[in-house]
């Protein structure tokens, strides 16, 4: 984990304790859930082409995302038709550390994902002008 700085807003990161879902697992509350199984994980692709690992909540509520947050233009939700699954995935496989960003909010496993999407969804939009 040679990352420093945020890939979003290029803020410090700090290293942190974290579940396997990329979009909640930095929560301490999730970290209680891993420890009692109450969610399952699985692995999909976002947008055709990018992993991303999900608990089932967060699987069900990636729909409600706005699609500017992820470089899509107009100001609709992402809708949950953008996720194909790819796999489960065994919680306890899973490295349980990673870097997080407090002025954005997320592990360093999300914001990766963030911007690549941003990246592959701005390239879409070029490629239609």
């Amino acid at each position: 984990m040679k990352t420093h700085q945020c890939p979003i807003c290029f803020g410090p990161l700090e290293a942190i304790p974290v579940a396997p879902c990329w979009d909640c697992g930095h929560d301490s509350e999730e970290l209680e859930h891993l420890a009692q199984g109450r969610h399952t994980y699985a692995e999909f692709t976002a947008f055709g082409a990018l992993p991303i690992v999900l608990c089932d909540f967060c699987d069900a509520d990636f729909g409600s995302y706005y699609a500017a947050y992820f470089g899509m233009a107009g100001e609709r939700l992402v809708g949950n038709d953008v996720l194909g699954f790819s796999r489960s995935i065994d919680p306890q496989s899973v490295p349980h550390s990673d870097k997080y960003c407090p002025a954005c909010g997320h592990r360093l496993a999300f914001l990766n994902f963030r911007a690549a999407a941003i990246r592959l969804n701005q390239t879409a939009q070029d490629a239609c002008r």
